[in-house]
């Protein structure tokens, strides 16, 4: 029978770490297999599950997840309804194995899920840290190993994991693979509208996923001619906005098919994902630190030079500030209605290569290519700077308990919270 997917709830996309300057980006479907397709296909995967004293249930759904995505919603506002750390007290930390590049999300129990470099999905207990259950998806990652994707937490608890191999994986809350399927490119954080989650891959492919069956199937994909660095938003129901090659691209959803509502060239490769704020109006940033508004419909609102050459992924709070960092170490606010400039953070971080993520009072937190992990007020004083092993690509995530995490390129992951 179907799942009972829940149509109001809503999670979100994800994200996009970067290369070196000068290093020029790549060149650049597929049936689907049951739960026993793994020995069907000769492929390798393994599936752990540890039960720990006192850990919350492994992943069970108890209501709608906290952070189900990166940068936690469809709009990419990147903003959770709690206080964040004021110190950089680290409450614990562990060594995976591998290069902490996707983003962690988390569940509706607390449950902290992220991925490594090496291919293998992790439930985390969030008080210890420790594995609730792993799955190895059989591969490690390809194409762009500095670029950050999350899974996706569907309100029945289960996940859509963007995995290795070219792979979206079903996840159960306990941890087996329920479904699969082989994308034409690496696949990008899912975003999720009712019953339908939205997929891009880095061919430049975007396509629709139904959930309202008894297996997701696809119901349409449209390619968009260059490859795609940005993970999808939502600007209103039904319209899908990514970025392909030079290019910000507005797919709409028609039911049997997709279609291309609106597009605009940019001044430069972009290789990031956008960002929308509540009244659908789209932000996105190119590679020279441009920035653009375009309104719901594709008219363009504002563009402006906001920073040095950029490529981390944008965010606009609720209180109409848009953030864009820099590989100069600067993040740079912008007010978003306007494009006029309000401040600049000089973290001395050697480069934001990720994303920042926010509190209910407007702190914010990001991590560094100077390998640390950074909070700053609203009015941009430093909270605190916490040395990290390795220059972090990973897009951070807050717990329902103010909690932030976050991960590193020598596979270190970090609790920073209070104590």
């Amino acid at each position: 029978m179907p799942r009972a997917y829940v149509t109001s709830a809503r999670a979100a996309p994800a994200a996009r770490g970067r290369r070196p300057p000068g290093r020029p980006p790549p060149r650049g479907r597929s049936g689907r297999l049951g739960r026993g397709w793994a020995a069907a296909a000769g492929i390798g995967l393994c599936v752990s599950t540890v039960s720990l004293s006192g850990a919350q249930g492994a992943g069970a759904a108890t209501g709608a997840a906290f952070w189900p995505t990166a940068l936690h919603d469809p709009s990419h506002s990147a903003t959770a309804p709690v206080v964040g750390p004021q110190t950089g007290h680290i409450l614990w930390s562990r060594q995976l194995e591998g290069n902490v590049t996707p983003g962690p999300v988390v569940g509706a129990g607390g449950t902290i899920y992220l991925a490594s470099n090496a291919g293998v999905l992790h439930a985390l207990d969030p008080t210890t840290g420790l594995d609730l259950w792993t799955v190895d998806g059989g591969g490690t990652a390809t194409g762009e190993t500095d670029l950050s994707t999350s899974p996706l937490v569907l309100p029945d608890g289960s996940l859509l994991w963007p995995g290795p191999r070219q792979t979206l994986f079903e996840i159960s809350a306990a941890g087996s693979i329920e479904w699969t399927h082989r994308f034409s490119g690496p696949v990008l954080s899912p975003v999720l509208s009712g019953t339908t989650a939205y997929v891009v891959t880095m061919d430049g492919t975007v396509s629709a996923l139904r959930l309202d069956g008894a297996q997701p199937r696809i119901a349409w994909s449209v390619p968009l001619g260059h490859p795609s660095f940005g993970s999808p938003v939502l600007a209103g129901a039904g319209l899908v906005v990514t970025t392909s090659g030079s290019n910000i691209v507005a797919v709409r959803d028609g039911g049997a098919r997709g279609s291309i509502a609106w597009q605009h060239h940019l001044g430069a490769a972009v290789e990031v994902s956008a960002s929308v704020d509540a009244e659908g109006d789209v932000f996105v940033t190119d590679n020279q630190g441009t920035a653009y508004s375009f309104g719901r419909s594709g008219g363009l609102r504002w563009h402006r030079r906001v920073g040095h050459e950029s490529y981390s992924s944008s965010s606009v709070t609720p209180g109409g500030l848009l953030y864009v960092g820099d590989n100069h170490g600067d993040l740079n606010v912008v007010r978003s209605a306007t494009g006029s400039p309000v401040r600049v953070v000089h973290t001395g971080g050697a480069g934001l290569w990720a994303a920042q993520v926010f509190d209910r009072r407007g702190d914010v937190y990001l991590g560094t290519q100077g390998k640390s992990v950074e909070g700053y007020g609203p009015g941009g004083r430093l909270l605190f700077s916490v040395p990290v092993s390795g220059a972090v690509d990973s897009y951070p995530a807050l717990t329902a308990t103010g909690t932030l995490i976050v991960g590193d390129q020598a596979g270190t992951v970090y609790a920073i919270g209070p104590g």
